[in-house]
Formats: structure tokens, C-alpha cells, sequence
């Protein structure tokens, strides 16, 4: 009996799970020529990290809103630049070091969301780079300036897709 209410509980979280999916709307990321041109320095692995923070982002900042059917979303990575070294950074350097090395980290971010026929329903951008070092994020984290352009840039596009149903 006890097998039955965790393979229902499991049928259940999938289920929630692939309806959540599905109402998010399609998001790929992309890196701007310049961006992706330094992705070997911090290492092609961070590459799918900051993929990632983009679309988690997106899905929380339009978690509640109802987009039509159809809508895509397209974000690119204009500007990035890491607050600390990332692991690639280390090691080609072990000068560096983790905690002490800190650098003006931060993104620039652009996108559009379009409708299912490929129209812009709207364009949104955000760049964000702490004015000095010194004004930074305090996170251990490489990439903690970045996801904080990259968290402000999810408010403002569902901001906009918010208003385009008003």
C-alpha cells in the first residue's frame, strides 16, 4: 500500500511537472559574436550555466502571466563579464586567486518575444555593471553580477509582455 501513494505522489509531480513546461514558452539564448569569441577563456562549460540562469530567470519573472500560444523567446548575451574567475580562469592562471581576484563583472542582455507567425510583439534590453569593483556583488560566485542583470532583464521582459495584454 505504501508503494502505491509514492508512485502516485511520483505520476503526480510529473504530471505538474510537464504542465509546468508546457505552459513556458519556448527560450533560446544565444551569445553575441564578441561573448561567444571569449567563452574559451571562462570555459565552455559556463556557457551552459549562463544559459540556464537565463531561462530560469525567464520562467520565474513570467510565472502567472498567460502568453498565447505560439510565443517564442529569443535572448542574447551582448556584453558578459565574470566577478571572479571561473574554473577555466584558474586554471590557466593559478596566480589567481578565487576569493581575492575580483573583477568588474556584469551582462548586457537583449530579446524579443514573438508571436507564432515570427512577428516582435516587443523588445526588451538590460545591461547591468556595478559602477566600481567595490559596489559589486560580495558572492563567491563568477557569474554573481551577471545574474543580477540577468534576473533585472527577466523583470523588465515580463513587464512588457505583461503590458502588451493590457
Amino acid at each position: 500500500m505504501r508503494y502505491s501513494f509514492v508512485a502516485t505522489g511520483l505520476i503526480g509531480a510529473m504530471m505538474l511537472a510537464a504542465a509546468l513546461q508546457a505552459a513556458e514558452p519556448p527560450t533560446t539564448v544565444s551569445f553575441a559574436p564578441a561573448v561567444a569569441g571569449r567563452m574559451a577563456t571562462y570555459g565552455e562549460g559556463e556557457r551552459t550555466t549562463l544559459e540556464s540562469a537565463v531561462e530560469t530567470a525567464l520562467a520565474g519573472a513570467l510565472r502567472g502571466s498567460s502568453l498565447p500560444s505560439g510565443v517564442t523567446i529569443h535572448v542574447t548575451l551582448e556584453e558578459l563579464a565574470p566577478s571572479h574567475p571561473t574554473r577555466a580562469q584558474l586554471m590557466a592562471d593559478p596566480a589567481m586567486d578565487p576569493t581575492r581576484t575580483h573583477f568588474l563583472g556584469g551582462a548586457a542582455l537583449s530579446g524579443e518575444v514573438r508571436d507564432a507567425s515570427g512577428r516582435v510583439l516587443t523588445k526588451v534590453s538590460h545591461r547591468y555593471f556595478p559602477p566600481t569593483i567595490a559596489l559589486g556583488s560580495a558572492s563567491l560566485d563568477a557569474w554573481a553580477d551577471a545574474r543580477l542583470a540577468i534576473d533585472q532583464f527577466a523583470a523588465r521582459l515580463a513587464a512588457a509582455v505583461r503590458a502588451l495584454r493590457s
